[in-house]
């Protein structure tokens, strides 16, 4: 077997996230006028318990900085897809939450995401590739974040 060239598979990876991220935002935008940056935002606040987050969780759930972050979820409010609110454990601070014109964005651009995303995996890779291709991802993030992949030894 020929060792894996790291820099080649970091690239192979990042251009298939290019790709798809690409793919995605163009069909959510035709469709929806709805960029995939906002969809990733509403979709992590609505997988929160409450329905809300506070800026640093919505930019660690996205992975980028907390002023990018803010600069978003000023656009999203403009945009009337999500509000600020004061976060009743700390008045200082404020969290986000879905409007119901977020909430109604987020469901109909869900199935377009979907079905974009299927019209790709599901004639490249079968129900069990993908399901392990998501294991691993999920566990490359894992231990991003806290160091060590969960149940992995």
């Amino acid at each position: 077997m020929t060792p894996i060239n790291p820099i080649q598979w970091l690239s192979d990876l990042i251009r298939v996230e290019i790709v798809l991220w690409n793919r995605i935002n163009a069909r959510l935008l035709q469709a929806h006028d709805l960029s995939l940056a906002f969809f990733e935002s509403l979709y992590s606040m609505a997988q929160s318990p409450d329905g809300t987050l506070r800026i640093g969780e919505l930019a660690r759930s996205l992975r980028i900085t907390v002023g990018a972050t803010s600069k978003l979820v000023d656009r999203m409010e403009a945009a009337g897809l999500i509000r600020r609110q004061l976060d009743a454990e700390d008045r200082r601070a404020s969290r986000v939450v879905l409007t119901d014109a977020g909430k109604q964005a987020l469901a109909a651009a869900s199935t377009t995401y979907t079905v974009e995303l299927a019209a790709l995996l599901d004639t490249t890779l079968t129900t069990d590739e993908q399901q392990h291709l998501h294991t691993l991802v999920k566990r490359l993030l894992t231990v991003t974040d806290h160091g060590e992949p969960d149940g992995y030894m």
